[in-house]
């Protein structure tokens, strides 16, 4: 049986998860020579890592040097 909201209509994941997105998330973008794209998606690739994962430790590790400077 389909799930069913509060006040009895259908439950709606992906306009649900679209408005937790738009409240909740934020893209950080950037752009750099193809070359040089295609060189990282392959370093990372050859190492098992994702660059999704690369990305947010380098701004952990920025986050927290600005944080050990205060």
């Amino acid at each position: 049986m389909p799930r069913k909201t509060k006040d009895g209509q259908p439950f709606d994941s992906i306009t649900y998860r679209q408005e937790w997105n738009k409240k909740n998330m934020k893209s950080v973008g950037a752009s750099f020579r193809a070359e040089f794209v295609d060189e990282y998606k392959a370093a990372a690739k050859k190492l098992g890592l994702k660059t999704s994962d690369l990305i947010r430790q380098v701004m952990e590790d920025v986050i927290k040097q600005a944080n050990e400077r205060e």
